[in-house]
């Protein structure tokens, strides 16, 4: 569709076509970045009860991007939005509470929102939980829920869940301690382009724990994690 069409239809008060409008100019798409006019189509969206054009808003109050700085305005957003169903808003209010400095930082509604995340979908959401859960941050640990959720989110294809799943077995943390099975799931984070996993991978060659020991081997997999900016992985790389 291009943009005129979706101009005419966003004019026409499509809230679907106004908040692709408030992407083009928050992005400057093939127009002028303008994020103040971002948000006024977003706004004119999110006058229509559209969660997208709620969360994008949040976002730009949170982050000052466009709008003015405001983190109580901007949570107020994230609840409409995430009210209304909007596994990204749940993410965010659950950042919010972790991890935002100007907000009182509150695990426990962290976990509740990430939670609510996840069951919407958003494997972030559910990283956040195995994360929490793992480290008992505001909640009991949990390593078998950690590793569940771990589990769903690698199956989902990301990443970091394989290095976290590998670092479980690796130290036996609340488990029977398994290099073979740590192995398994690094190399699997690995092949999908973690690059703490490869650095793993190298250290675990070196040490033959898990995997025989191969100076060759450890140089291919800290060679491609140095490639990709572990700072770990070149310094061993330098001391070989």
């Amino acid at each position: 569709m291009s943009y005129e069409d979706v101009l005419k239809r966003a004019k026409g008060g499509d809230p679907d076509a106004q908040v692709a409008m408030g992407y083009l100019f928050f992005r400057g798409d093939g127009v002028t970045q303008d994020r103040r006019e971002a948000a006024r189509w977003f706004g004119l969206a999110a006058d229509q009860g559209n969660a997208e054009a709620l969360c994008n808003l949040g976002y730009m109050r949170a982050h000052g991007a466009g709008l003015r700085l405001d983190l109580e305005k901007a949570m107020e957003l994230y609840e409409r939005s995430a009210e209304l169903g909007y596994a990204r808003a749940m993410f965010n209010l659950g950042f919010m509470y972790s991890d935002v400095e100007g907000v009182e930082q509150d695990w426990g509604k962290a976990f509740e929102w990430y939670s609510r995340s996840a069951e919407a979908g958003s494997v972030m959401g559910m990283y956040r939980m195995g994360v929490m859960l793992q480290e008992g941050r505001g909640i009991p640990k949990d390593i078998p829920k950690a590793i569940d959720s771990y589990a769903k989110c690698l199956d989902a294809g990301y990443p970091k869940a394989g290095y976290r799943l590998g670092q479980i077995y690796l130290a036996g943390d609340g488990v029977q301690r398994n290099p073979d099975k740590a192995a398994k799931y690094m190399i699997k984070a690995a092949d999908m382009g973690s690059e703490d996993a490869m650095c793993e991978l190298g250290k675990m060659s070196l040490s033959g724990e898990g995997m025989v020991r191969s100076e060759n081997n450890a140089r291919k997999w800290l060679s491609k994690a140095a490639a990709r900016g572990s700072a770990e992985a070149k310094d061993l790389l330098d001391r070989m």
